[in-house]
């Protein structure tokens, strides 16, 4: 019996090309966590996050019989979750600039600046919901962008107790950003660079 998680990404993509769904399942474990992460650095809204995120692993399972030509699955993911981002903010934006049919620029400006401020503002006291643990193992992660193998060796615990505490971490970001607008997600994108 096959061991995926020993495997390759490119022999799991072999693998997912021939339709073996424990290689598309292998392939979601091994980069989902971590595409998600990357992107709400950039994006800290949650449930279109997830959404968007589960648009790009469709779309890799959709194409599967063609992975072939996919040298580095993991830049692939990443391209696609960026691409993914991009285009759900600029659909965003047209259609909060259709409704408001003429934006004039410093008037947008500034909207953005508030509606950043208030992202700022939300993430803070998301923060402040946080035990002290929780939200230095969530900084760590976010702002420093330590892997949780470095968190753990930095705080002398356990890689099970860094995951404990960012679960619950992106449990309170998830319930501060449920209802929060698209459009300050736009703001924080243009004014943010993707990495």
């Amino acid at each position: 019996m096959t061991t995926y998680s020993t495997l390759s990404d490119q022999e799991l993509t072999a693998l997912l090309a021939r339709d073996d769904n424990n290689a598309f399942r292998t392939l979601y474990e091994r980069h989902a966590q971590e595409l998600y992460l990357t992107a709400f650095k950039k994006l800290p809204v949650p449930h279109l996050l997830e959404d968007l995120l589960q648009e790009v692993f469709l779309n890799l399972y959709r194409k599967r019989a063609t992975l072939g030509e996919i040298t580095n699955i993991r830049a692939y993911l990443h391209s696609a979750l960026r691409n993914r981002i991009f285009n759900e903010l600029r659909n965003s934006l047209i259609h909060e600039q259709h409704h408001q049919q003429v934006i004039i620029p410093e008037a947008a400006e500034s909207a953005c600046n508030y509606d950043l401020q208030l992202l700022e503002k939300r993430f803070g006291a998301a923060l402040d919901r946080l035990s002290a643990r929780s939200r230095e193992i969530f900084l760590l992660s976010r702002r420093d962008e330590l892997s949780y193998k470095e968190i753990a060796a930095r705080l002398g615990i356990s890689v099970k107790a860094v995951e404990k505490h960012m679960g619950k971490a992106l449990q309170v970001m998830r319930s501060e950003f449920k209802d929060y607008s698209v459009v300050a997600a736009v703001c924080l994108a243009v004014t943010t660079h993707w990495k």
